[in-house]
């Protein structure tokens, strides 16, 4: 009878030891549910602080290319003006001074040709005439002319332009720019982005990941502790790359579009400032021969401009 008794009793304590061998120290029963708790928690808190600094971040480089549009579009329009201005006085002027000519020499017929050439140089709607020449580089409307080349410049909406690339640079929903990249790392619904990487990390329910395998017994939270610091060093990591970079792009951009369009700026006083010049030494070298006295005038735009 002993024995009998003995035997039954072996194989429940070798079914119990088996039992203890297969069932790992994390088992779903025994899982830490404040711990995974806390995981997910502070998850949501750094998503919660990256997502913020990203929208105030996209806010100030909106308003600071706002600033720059601005102050660059009201440069180009001033500049704009002050030759449009100048063009009308001296239109005004010449053609008084055209008629007053004409009437003191007008029956010369020595004069007939020179008066001719005068009238025409005076013309800014005669094709390649000085005032002609001066009045094309201040049209806006003249393809490759010095203020078309200035609005080009200016024009967000012109492929390729030097304001084009920085509102691309800026801008969230233009592919690979550099505001793209910043906003899709900081997305946890974006695809293979750091954040959802955290995201899925972080979460009991995603296959595979060290809290889902530790809750459902698989590993123990010692493990699951490890391999979660890994990711999250490693993503963490990653996507503060990646903004330095998009902001240090931006930055790049903002800068080298304000020193080009202060470049181009430059060159057009230039241009204008010398056609003018040419325009109306060619007139008073004409009128010296006419009447033995030619214009005077004062620079337009460089004084103002140094």
């Amino acid at each position: 009878m002993k024995r009998a008794i003995v035997k039954p009793l072996l194989t429940v304590l070798s079914l119990a030891v088996a039992l203890v061998m297969i069932v790992p120290a994390g088992s779903a029963s025994a899982a830490d549910s404040k711990w995974i708790n806390k995981v997910l928690a502070d998850y949501k808190a750094y998503n919660q602080k990256v997502t913020s600094s990203y929208k105030n971040y996209q806010e100030q480089i909106d308003a600071s290319y706002n600033q720059y549009l601005t102050q660059y579009t009201a440069t180009m329009t001033e500049l704009e003006a002050k030759v449009l201005s100048d063009l009308k006085q001296w239109d005004e002027k010449l053609e008084a001074d055209y008629n007053e000519l004409m009437e003191k020499y007008g029956d010369d017929r020595s004069k007939t040709s020179a008066l001719r050439t005068y009238d025409r140089y005076i013309n800014q709607n005669f094709r390649g005439s000085p005032m002609n020449l001066y009045a094309t580089e201040a049209n806006r409307n003249y393809r490759d002319s010095t203020m078309w080349v200035y609005n080009k410049a200016l024009n967000e909406n012109f492929i390729d332009s030097k304001t084009w690339r920085y509102s691309k640079a800026i801008n969230p929903n233009y592919l690979d720019s550099a505001a793209f990249k910043y906003s899709k790392a900081v997305n946890e619904n974006y695809y293979d982005s750091p954040m959802q990487r955290l995201k899925h990390a972080s979460s009991k329910n995603f296959y595979g990941s060290p809290i889902y395998q530790y809750s459902h017994g698989k590993i123990s939270k010692t493990k699951a502790q490890q391999e979660y610091a890994k990711i999250y060093k490693k993503q963490t990591e990653r996507l503060n790359a990646i903004v330095a970079k998009s902001k240090q792009d931006i930055a790049n951009r903002a800068a080298v579009t304000r020193q080009e369009l202060d470049l181009l700026h430059a060159k057009s006083v230039d241009v204008l400032e010398q056609r003018r010049e040419e325009a109306l030494k060619k007139i008073s070298d004409l009128r010296i021969e006419i009447c033995g006295e030619g214009l005077t005038w004062q620079p337009l735009l460089k004084n103002s401009a140094q």
